[in-house]
Formats: C-alpha cells, sequence, structure tokens
C-alpha cells in the first residue's frame, strides 16, 4: 500500500523531523544493543537456535562442537537429542529440560520455545563438576560403608537420648532386624536378646560418665551365650561427639569380641605349671646330650651353656692352668668363633663351620658347630650354637683321602709304567709297517697296533674308573658303522681263541641289518664286546666254541636298536654268583685270578658302560655249561654329512695342514723342546722356542702364531696362567689363538681342567708324533675333532731301512735304554745327537738345583725339579730314577723320605750322565 506524502510544506517538514528523531534515538540505541549481542557470544555455557525442522541457526562459540553436530550428516548421539528437544519445546509452547551426555561433560539442557518464529532456543549448562562431586560422595559413602560392614567389631551410633541411629552388619548381621534396632535403646535389646538387665542399668551409667567427663569411656562385659553355657567377653568404648555449640551430638559405641582372648589367658594359665614341668624335662635333656650346646649374646658374652658345654670349659682350662678357657686358645681360633658369630648376626642365616681347637696338651680336637640366629621377644638377637666332637670321623676323613690319593698316585704311576712300553710297542710297530711286508704281515702288523692303541686307552678307563662308578662319564657323539666296529673290535680275539684251539663262530650284524651307520661311542662299545669275548676264550678251554653275535632288533625313523650276544661252553656261573660278578674287583670264584688271571674290572665296567648307552647288561648261566652274556642298545641314526666326516682322511693332508704353520712351543725342559723342534721342523713348520710363561707371554706379544703349545707345570708362571692373561688380550683375534696343553699326567680329568681354562685340546708327553701333527691339523683348520684318522695306513713294499748302529756305550744298560728315544726319532741320528746334546748340556743345572733344595730341604721346589725332568728320562729310559721322582711328587709323605729321594735322584742323574754318549 503506497503511502501519501503531504503536500503542505509544514506538515511534510514535521514529518521529516520526526523520522529525524527516531533515527537518532535508533542511533543512540545501537551501542547498547551491540554492547548486548556480544552477551551470548561471551556466555561460557553453549547457546544455540535450532529451527523445527532441525536446522541450526545460531551457535555461540561455546556451543562450536555442538554445532559443528548438528551441521554434519554422519552418525551422531547428541543432534537426534539436541533436535528432538527443540521440537517438544516446539509442540508442547513450554520450556523442556534434561540432562545430557556431550563430549564426555554433563549439560543441563533447556530448551526455550519460539512459537511466532518456529525456532528454540536451546541453553546448556555445564553441570559436570557437580555430576563428579556427586559421584564422588556416593563412593565415599559406599566405601565407608564398605569399611563399617567388613570391620570385625560392633560399631553403632547413640542418639543423646541413648537409642540407636546407626547399627553395623557385625553388631546385627539380619538386615531386617538391624533396621528394626533403629530408635530402640539397648535396654530394648536386652528384653529381646533374653540378656541380663544389669547389663543395661551398667550402659547408661556409663553413657552418662562419658558424657558428663567428655572423655572415653571403656570397659569389659561378660555375656551369657544363650545357646551354651559358655560366656562372650566384650571390650567397649563409648565416645561423645560434640558440635561446636558444645551440645552433645551423638555417642559411638565400639565393641570387641575378646572371648578367644580371655579363653587363651584361661588356657596359659593352667598350662602354666605344665609349662614349668617342661623347662625342667628340657633342661635335662640339654645337659644329657653329648654335644657343646650354648648361647651367647651380641656382645659376645655367654648366657646359657648346657652341662657338656660347662665340663669342656672346666677341662680346656684345667688343661691350660688358666683362669678361662679363652686363655687356653689361640687368637686365631678365638678369632674364628668371634667372627662366625657375627657373619650369623648380620645374616641372619644358619652357618656350619668345622674347626680345629688344639688343647694345651698337644692334641687337636676338631668341632663342627651349627650356629643359628636366635631372636628374643625384644627384638635383640643371639647366637644359638651346636658343636659336636667330629675329631674321629675327621681322623677316619684323613686318612680316607690319603688312601684316595695313594689310589690315585698308584694309578698314575701304573698309567706311566704300562704307556712307556705301550709306546715303544706301538712305535717300533709303526716302524715295522714302514719296511717291505707281504699283505698277511701287513694285516699281522695293523692288528697288533689297534690292540695296542686299544690297550692304551683300557689304561686311561682304569683311571677313570671313579668317574664311571659316579655317572660322571661323557660317552662321545660320533658317527661309525656299527657292523665294521664290531668285526674291529673282536678280529685280534677270534685270532687268540683259534690259537688256543677255540672254535670261533659269529653271526655278522650286517646280515640283518642293512643301515648301520649310529651316533655313538664306537670306542666304549668295542670296550663291552673286547671284555665279554675276552672273558669268553679266558673261561672256555680247548676245544670250546665261543658264538658272537649281532642281530637287528628295531628301528624308528631316527634310532636304530640291536643286540649284541657273547655265548660261550666254558666253565659257567652257578646261579648264586651271578650277582656278585659285576661287583668291582669281583670274581666269581676265589681261585679264579690264580687260575685265569684278571682284576675283576671288566665286567662292572662293562655293565656301567651299557648302562650308560640305556641298555642293560644281562647274563644266563650254569656251572659247567657255559655262559651267555647280552646287551641291547638303541643308538642314533647317523646323517649322510656325520657319516662324510666320519670317513678317515689320508696321512698327506695332515702334513700338508701343518706345513708353514708358525708355533709358539712353551715348555720349561730344554730336551722336550728339542724333541718338539725336531718333530715340527721335519713337517715344515717354524718353531719359536719359550722356557717360561713370561718369555712365552713376550713371544706373544712381538708375533702371530697358529697354534701355541703350552707346558702345564713351569717354574713362575705356569701353563693355566699363562693361557689366561692370552685369553684376556685386547685383539680378540689373537686372543682366540688355539693352544694344545703338554701334560705328562694321564688323568682324564686333567683335561677337562685345562679345557675349563680356556685350552682347546691336550696332548700327552712324550709325543706321539702322529698325534701331535693330527692335533696341530685339527686346531689349525678350527674343527673340535682330529683332522685325520691316526691309524697308520698301509704302507708300500719299501726296501727295509738298515739300522743304525748306537755308539759302543749306547747299548741298553740298567741306567738307561734309547729304545724309545730311536722310536721317536725314526732312527735319525741328528735329531738323536741333538737330544743326547740337549740332555748334557741341561741336566747338570736341574742336579744342582737338587742339591740346592736338599740343602733347604724345600721338598716343593724338589718336587717341581722332578716333574720337569720326568719327560726326558723317560725319552732315554732311565727308568731306576722314577721310584725317586714319585716320591718327591706325591703329595704326602715324611721328609726323610723325600730327603733320601732327592739325594738319590741327584745321584742317579749325575750317574746318567756319565754313561750316557756324548755327541
Amino acid at each position: 500500500m503506497k503511502t501519501e506524502l503531504p503536500t503542505d510544506p509544514a506538515e511534510l517538514r514535521e514529518l521529516l523531523m520526526a523520522e529525524r528523531a527516531r533515527r537518532e534515538q535508533a542511533e543512540a540505541q545501537l551501542p547498547a544493543l551491540l554492547a548486548l549481542s556480544h552477551i551470548p557470544e561471551l556466555n561460557p555455557n553453549p547457546i544455540l537456535r535450532v529451527s523445527a525442522m532441525g536446522q541450526l541457526l545460531y551457535a555461540n562459540p561455546a556451543a562450536g562442537f555442538m554445532a559443528r553436530e548438528l551441521e554434519t550428516t554422519g552418525p551422531s548421539r547428541l543432534r537426534p537429542l539436541l533436535v528432538q528437544a527443540t521440537t517438544s519445546a516446539l509442540h508442547t509452547g513450554a520450556v523442556q529440560q534434561r540432562e545430557i551426555m556431550a563430549n564426555d561433560q554433563h549439560f543441563l539442557l533447556s530448551a526455550v520455545p519460539v512459537v511466532e518464529y518456529h525456532y528454540a532456543m536451546l541453553y546448556l549448562t555445564d553441570i559436570t563438576a557437580q555430576r563428579q562431586a556427586e559421584e564422588s560422595l556416593r563412593e565415599q559413602y559406599s566405601f565407608y560403608e564398605s569399611v563399617m560392614t567388613h570391620l570385625p567389631a560392633v560399631v553403632t551410633v547413640l542418639d543423646p537420648n541413648q537409642r540407636y541411629r546407626y547399627v553395623n552388619a557385625y553388631a546385627e548381621p539380619d538386615p531386617a532386624q538391624r533396621q528394626a534396632r533403629i530408635g530402640s535403646t539397648f535396654a530394648d535389646h536386652c528384653a529381646r536378646k533374653g540378656l541380663p538387665g544389669e547389663l543395661a542399668v551398667r550402659r547408661r551409667r556409663l553413657f552418662e560418665r562419658a558424657v558428663n567427663t567428655s572423655a572415653l569411656v571403656s570397659w569389659e562385659e561378660r555375656w551369657p551365650d544363650t545357646n551354651t553355657t559358655a560366656h562372650h567377653h566384650w571390650l567397649c568404648y563409648y565416645q561423645p561427639v560434640f558440635g561446636a555449640d558444645e551440645v552433645l551430638r551423638q555417642v559411638m559405641c565400639y565393641g570387641l569380641d575378646i572371648t578367644t582372648l580371655r579363653e587363651a589367658e584361661a588356657r596359659t594359665r593352667e598350662s602354666e605349671a605344665a609349662a614349668l614341668a617342661q623347662q625342667s624335662f628340657t633342661n635335662l635333656v640339654l645337659d644329657l646330650n653329648p654335644n657343646l650346646i650354648w648361647v651367647r649374646d651380641a656382645e659376645g658374652h655367654t648366657v646359657f651353656e648346657n652341662a657338656e658345654m660347662k665340663f669342656w670349659r672346666r677341662h680346656m682350662t684345667e688343661l691350660a692352668g688358666a683362669s678361662s678357657m679363652e686363655a687356653g686358645m689361640s687368637k686365631e681360633e678365638i678369632q674364628t668363633s668371634v667372627m662366625a658369630d657375627q657373619e650369623v648376626l648380620r645374616t641372619g642365616q644358619p652357618l656350619t663351620t668345622q674347626v680345629s681347637i688344639t688343647l694345651a696338651n698337644g692334641e687337636v680336637r676338631w668341632l663342627q658347630t651349627v650356629r643359628c640366629p636366635l631372636v628374643m621377644a625384644d627384638g635383640t638377637a643371639q647366637v644359638l650354637g651346636v658343636s659336636t666332637d667330629i675329631s674321629a670321623l675327621k681322623n677316619a676323613q684323613h686318612a680316607a683321602e690319603a688312601a684316595a690319593t695313594a689310589r690315585e698316585n698308584f694309578l698314575a704311576n701304573m698309567s706311566h709304567e704300562i704307556r712307556t712300553p705301550l709306546n715303544g710297542v706301538l712305535g717300533m710297530t709303526s716302524l715295522l709297517a714302514k719296511t717291505g711286508l707281504n699283505e698277511q704281515q701287513r694285516n699281522y702288523t695293523a692288528v697288533i697296533q689297534h690292540s695296542g692303541r686299544h690297550l692304551l686307552n683300557v689304561v686311561n678307563d682304569v683311571l677313570d674308573m671313579a668317574k664311571i662308578t659316579s655317572d660322571n662319564l661323557e660317552l662321545e657323539q660320533m658317527a661309525f658303522n656299527l657292523c665294521d666296529s664290531m668285526a674291529s673290535a673282536c678280529q685280534p680275539l677270534t685270532i687268540q681263541a683259534q690259537e688256543k684251539g677255540i672254535r670261533v663262530l659269529g653271526t655278522r650284524l650286517q646280515d640283518s641289518c642293512l643301515h648301520p651307520w649310529v651316533l655313538g661311542d664306537s670306542y666304549r662299545l668295542n670296550q663291552v664286546l673286547i671284555n665279554l669275548v675276552s672273558n669268553a676264550i679266558k673261561f672256555t678251554p680247548a676245544g670250546g666254541t665261543v658264538t658272537i653275535g649281532g642281530y637287528y632288533v628295531s628301528e624308528t625313523e631316527d634310532t636304530l636298536t640291536t643286540e649284541f650276544r657273547v655265548t660261550d661252553t666254558g666253565i659257567g656261573i652257578a646261579p648264586d654268583k651271578l650277582d656278585s660278578i659285576f661287583q668291582e674287583f669281583t670274581q666269581a670264584y676265589a681261585d679264579t685270578t690264580r687260575q685265569f688271571g684278571g682284576t675283576g674290572l671288566g665286567l662292572s665296567i662293562s655293565r656301567a658302560l651299557v648302562a650308560q648307552m640305556g641298555g642293560q647288561l644281562t647274563v644266563q648261566s650254569e656251572s659247567g655249561k657255559g655262559s651267555s652274556f647280552a646287551f641291547r642298545i638303541t643308538l642314533p641314526k647317523a646323517n649322510a654329512e656325520a657319516r662324510q666326516m666320519a670317513l678317515p682322511t689320508l696321512a698327506p693332508m695332515q702334513e700338508a695342514a701343518v706345513r708353514g704353520a708358525r708355533v709358539l712351543l712353551v715348555e720349561d725342559n730344554a730336551v722336550n723342546r728339542e724333541v718338539a723342534q725336531l718333530l715340527l721342523e721335519a713337517h715344515g713348520v717354524a718353531v719359536d722356542e719359550a722356557a717360561s710363561g713370561i718369555e712365552a707371554l713376550e713371544l706373544f706379544e712381538l708375533n702371530y702364531y697358529d697354534v701355541i703349545l703350552m707346558d702345564i707345570q713351569m717354574p713362575g708362571m705356569n701353563g693355566l696362567e699363562a693361557t689366561a692373561r692370552i685369553r684376556a688380550h685386547a685383539d680378540t683375534r689373537r686372543a682366540a689363538t688355539p693352544i694344545l696343553a703338554l701334560t705328562a699326567n694321564a688323568f682324564r680329568a686333567d683335561a677337562e681342567k685345562y679345557s675349563a681354562a680356556g685350552m682347546n685340546d691336550t696332548l700327552p708327553k712324550p709325543f706321539d708324533e702322529a698325534e701331535l701333527l693330527s692335533k696341530l691339523a685339527s686346531l689349525i683348520a678350527g674343527v673340535p675333532a682330529p683332522l685325520v684318522d691316526v691309524k697308520p695306513a698301509a704302507a708300500a713294499p719299501t726296501a727295509a731301512p738298515l739300522p743304525l748302529p748306537l755308539p759302543p756305550t749306547a747299548a741298553p744298560t740298567s741306567l738307561f735304554d734309547l729304545a724309545l728315544l730311536h722310536q721317536t726319532a725314526h732312527s735319525n741320528t741328528t735329531f738323536i745327537n741333538r737330544i743326547l746334546a740337549s740332555f748334557h748340556t741341561n741336566t747338570p743345572g736341574s742336579v744342582a738345583d737338587l742339591h740346592a733344595a736338599l740343602a733347604a730341604s724345600d721338598w716343593h721346589y724338589a718336587a717341581a725339579v722332578a716333574h720337569k725332568l720326568r719327560p726326558s728320562l723317560k725319552l732315554i729310559g732311565a727308568n731306576t730314577l722314577v721310584p725317586w721322582m714319585e716320591i718327591l711328587e706325591s703329595k704326602t709323605g715324611p721328609d726323610a723320605a723325600r730327603r733320601e729321594a732327592t739325594l738319590a735322584l741327584a745321584t742317579g742323574l749325575t750317574e746318567v750322565l756319565a754313561a750316557l754318549p756324548k755327541v
């Protein structure tokens, strides 16, 4: 509708003025309106304006995340709530309120409808802190309610009129009855439970006392048990609680059931008399105990001693003629005892010690003492000691140790004495094999070599008997052909049986076993077979029969099970003797050794070896009808790779592996150095010599070596110490240089000790040329097993070399025998002459050392000199001097015997030097 403007100027002017006034008024109000428009923007609570269609019309900054929820089209939990609140407010025309969760916050949503414009204003107030406070209050209430519910004590709250306001679950387990007690009094409770009324009267009086004194009041009550004749004892407390206006608000009542405590006290009183009687009995037992029993405090003061300890104290005091037992003890003995007590007090752990005490009359008594910490009721700690006189046991132990040492020395000496002629046998056989022999002679020579090497291994097994009986013997796991191993073991015995006139029948394992390659210890298996066959031959007369059989039993993909059986038609064994034949050094009959020989050790070793291989050695026999020994074992199969590694390597590869190598030889004996140097240089090995551990370390720092030959016993720094220094070298490559231990000891336990010290292998003295080269080749190649099979190959027929004549004075005498030297040198005259010259040069110094040790009575030094001389004297066959060296090297023996041995060895060396040819 179009408005007509007035035509009259006055009216028009008046209209313009009015319009101007309105405009000025509007402009004047504009700042205020603008300020008001900022209020929603500054509101920290979200404000939204949403249309009836759910469209966002406005959102202040605080509602940014809600605005984004409304504008998105994807899934949303918040958008439906906001739209629903808007729709509901517009539909009802009234303000709608509800709580919602948004962005992990609690909000109170107020939807205010604006019906005429078809939208609603949504005001959200953050009430998160309020809800968290309410939740915290609920959790606290739940916590305290849980504490009160599970508290093992009565807790009640009384109002000023002594009426119950609260009763916990311990006081009244039934919820209904617990609620019924609220508002009642203790007198009502007594009437309901049938308790004496005096209890309520007393409580009323105690309640008033607590209120009047404003202090805690405690007392003890005794309630009759309505179901039994017993009583309940309660320890009760009243604690008044006043407000800030000093007006009584409530009284807390606590009750603890002390029935068990009072009953225990009653039982304690009843048992006091019995305890006193028991104490008297205990004292009597302690006094009659033959052990020394005592208690000392932390300051070392004696708190208790039994009768035996008191007797011991008096006895030592009287012997010393002193005022106290301690005066008759040495400072070391007292200090040892004090330190042991302090150790127990410090650690709080028992301690067992063995100490010797020398009495004033010279008698030595041994005490084994067990000390235990004794914690007293006040927390202080004392030491309880129980000492047992073990003097007789110690004497027996020392005797047993001496016997064990003597046995060990005997076995070692026996080993040396057997090994020396065996080396001669093997060496001469090796030389014989290099001469022109026919096929049969070469076979006989091979049998001799095989038997000799096996005998040498048996000697070592005698030394390992202690290991076998203690299950500490380790079996090798090498690939071998079970059929070939059995045939190799039995071949020399077959010849022996035929020479005795015994028929030998056999069933070869290869007849029934198609795949005989296994992993195991072929030598140990052969040892058992040889022992069984040897026994069968020994106890079977001429004309009899020995049957040897190997039989296939079963196999799996990984294992092979076989049985070995040796049957004879000999004298047999009585049924009551079948168990005893497996005992050490035991034979079936007393005259067996006289008639047939032997030590009775073989079957015990065999049974132990079979058991360690997982089998059992059994016997079936009858007197006069022969015996049958059998065992069954299961061994892992050997794969193709293991079989290939087990094949023997040709001897030329051995020499090729060591030729050009550089070796450091560490040996304090000049003769031994000469022998090793000649052997090695003949095969193209460069040798640097060191006469001591210190000199060896100096050379090691200057040069790189492929292998180090390290003697064990040397003056100053021994071989083990030098090895440790080498293994600790900063250059890890040089620190890993292979080390071959040189030792004159035949015990295999020593080889294990050397291996643990960092040495790679062990070589016994005197050196066997083939074994030395084999071990060197193995170490240079970096493999753990010997690179070559040391069995001598059959030599091609050659012209027999002419024997080298000895000088006239070099014939074997009672003082020396150069056969072993010739064998070692392969009759090389230059080699022999260098060894004899070295012996003449270095031995006089050893004689002087022996005389110096004799003058100073230094038997340890004399033993060291004897040990250093041992390989040289064995090489020249000076066997008459061996007994004197054994006496000096033994760990026990009187000084007179050592003096005699030192003088005899020095004199004998002088005689040998005078008789030995000079070159």
